[in-house]
């Protein structure tokens, strides 16, 4: 029984590296094809507008600080619309007098979508605590500087993944020629 028991164990064991190997694989395909594609999705990036009205107010909330450093395009009490990394305006929206503010309420803004990253075009906004109106607007050639140094963090994470990847195949490749050895050990 006790056997029995932990012949299934390693099988199960022998599993579950297979399918993370696999998953690891699968993901370095898809990043890749990313990579590789990256100028032609640019150039088929969409714009997307959104304008606040009474019904559906938008808000704009930023945190520069911590591991997650992002900018939210949220609708009011409903969740939010857009994240937008935070690095690449570090200087203008994403700044630490409106960390986890929700004061900055948007009157229009556009975003420029790109596979799955996103980026502010223009905003407009307005703080409703000092009642100043605020508008930030980036031209094509800054967008495409943002996509390629995002890009270029892909290609990093890519490699560590690859890495990652080739260590799980030497394993598979050991417990697939030994494999009664695995089970039985």
């Amino acid at each position: 029984m006790h056997q029995t028991v932990k012949t299934l164990f390693r099988l199960f064991f022998a599993m579950l590296i297979f399918l993370i190997t696999l998953a690891l694989f699968i993901s370095l395909y898809a990043k890749g094809k990313e990579i590789i594609n990256a100028e032609q999705a640019f150039q088929q990036a969409k714009i997307v507008s959104l304008k606040s009205n009474p019904q559906q107010q938008l808000v704009l909330l930023s945190n520069n600080q911590g591991s997650q450093k992002l900018i939210y395009i949220l609708l009011a009490h409903n969740g939010y619309v857009a994240k937008v990394r935070c690095e690449h305006y570090l200087t203008d929206i994403c700044t630490d007098a409106y960390n986890d503010s929700h004061t900055r309420q948007i009157q229009d803004v556009d975003l420029l979508t790109v596979n799955q990253h996103s980026y502010i075009q223009k905003v407009n906004y307005q703080d409703s605590l000092t009642q100043q109106q605020q508008q930030w607007s980036y031209s094509k050639a800054q967008i495409r500087d943002f996509y390629q140094a995002d890009i270029l963090t892909l290609k990093y994470i890519v490699f560590s993944i690859l890495l990652f990847a080739l260590a799980t195949l030497y394993v598979c490749i050991r417990i697939i020629k030994n494999f009664k050895t695995f089970l039985t050990r």
